[in-house]
């Protein structure tokens, strides 16, 4: 490890690189931006500008094999996560990984087991967790503040446009439909998103039970899903989960994500900005004092300090942990960082989801069998 700051390399400089890794690490006093890995020239030239950053390296492997590296964003695309992480574990290399980690359980096992064999950090990118409004979700569900939650729903869709048959690469690369049009990611839109909200459906309400899924791709255009609707139980909770996503509802391009959450006591209601706002979510409590009391109806406050974002707060974290220090600047407990545990368990309910599409039942948890499902077949 570097003397005076980590050495931070960044693979992938798409858009979560842009508005989280590369700002974040050059705003903390602990870190330096040593080197940067993408295919393309122009990703590199704006951000080694932008940061002052020492190296580029076209071919990932390269920056993962630089000695002089601490630890790696890796920000590539999913086919890319696991194979990136089994080298620089290997390496030594401390890691903050997108999700989804991995296209399969049995990559992602090979990547704990080289994680647990090289006692490296990895630290999964579901940055939703660092939100500071579901955080006090998190602690209000543990004081049973709304009773005993029975209900939670997301209702969460980007408006994608349809690029036609041969859309131009470089607008793909751009807006980040490659993980629509790019069979290497072996999922679509799902894979993509509901990582997040299965992380944080498990923070809340502990291991999942079994998952039933309707997956749908509306524009034929894209190889795989595009709209999605999965239901969720958990082992130890009573909690009925639904989560709802997609890329193919006409609207804004940004789109919504809110969602619900209904107990005996009391519900909350969260919409949450789009990310490029830079903005906390918007929290309401609902509640009755007695049976027939009116519901009151309570906004909770959250900090605005760009600092307390869920991005910067991942961050930060993941600095915290690798200098082995206490996490109270950051005010997330340690226990609650997710882990490549946790990204294995988000990915195994997507997985669940596909299955319970293709089979057309509900699939109960741990998963045993997974076939991707062939949209060009005309599943």
């Amino acid at each position: 490890m570097s003397s005076n700051k980590l050495k931070i390399g960044v693979i992938g400089l798409g858009m979560v690189a842009n508005i989280a890794h590369l700002p974040s690490y050059h705003r903390s006093p602990d870190t330096e931006i040593w080197a940067v890995a993408d295919p393309l020239e122009s990703h590199c030239k704006k951000a080694q500008k932008s940061y002052n950053i020492e190296k580029v390296y076209k071919d990932p492997n390269d920056l993962i094999d630089d000695p002089e590296i601490d630890a790696i964003s890796i920000c590539s695309p999913h086919w890319a996560h696991s194979k990136q992480a089994i080298r620089a574990a290997n390496n030594g290399k401390h890691i903050l990984c997108e999700k989804p980690i991995g296209l399969n359980l049995d990559d992602v096992d090979k990547m704990i087991k080289a994680v647990e064999k090289n006692n490296i950090i990895f630290q999964t990118a579901t940055q939703k967790r660092f939100d500071p409004g579901f955080q006090y979700i998190k602690e209000k569900i543990v004081e049973k503040v709304i009773g005993d939650v029975f209900h939670v729903s997301v209702f969460w869709y980007h408006s994608m446009p349809d690029l036609g048959e041969n859309p131009r690469k470089e607008l793909i690369q751009e807006v980040g439909l490659w993980r629509m049009t790019d069979d290497r990611c072996r999922g679509g839109d799902l894979l993509d998103h509901g990582p997040h909200y299965f992380d944080l459906f498990r923070w809340w309400f502990g291991d999942v039970a079994d998952v039933s899924a309707k997956i749908r791709r509306i524009n034929e255009n894209r190889v795989n899903e595009d709209h999605s609707t999965i239901l969720l139980s958990f082992k130890e909770n009573n909690a009925i989960a639904v989560f709802e996503r997609s890329e193919a509802f006409f609207g804004g391009v940004y789109g919504e994500e809110k969602g619900r959450i209904h107990g005996t006591k009391g519900t909350f209601y969260f919409n949450v900005p789009n990310e490029y706002k830079k903005k906390p979510l918007e929290l309401q409590k609902f509640a009755k004092k007695t049976k027939l009391s009116k519901p009151s109806k309570e906004h909770i406050s959250l900090s605005q300090d760009p600092q307390d974002l869920p991005y910067a707060r991942e961050l930060r974290t993941f600095i915290n942990r690798i200098l082995g220090r206490s996490n109270e600047d950051v005010g997330f407990p340690l226990e609650w960082v997710p882990t490549i545990y946790d990204g294995r368990a988000g990915l195994e309910v997507v997985l669940a989801a596909y299955e319970s599409q293709r089979l057309n039942k509900t699939i109960k948890l741990p998963l045993t069998t997974y076939q991707p499902i062939k949209w060009s077949e005309g599943c």
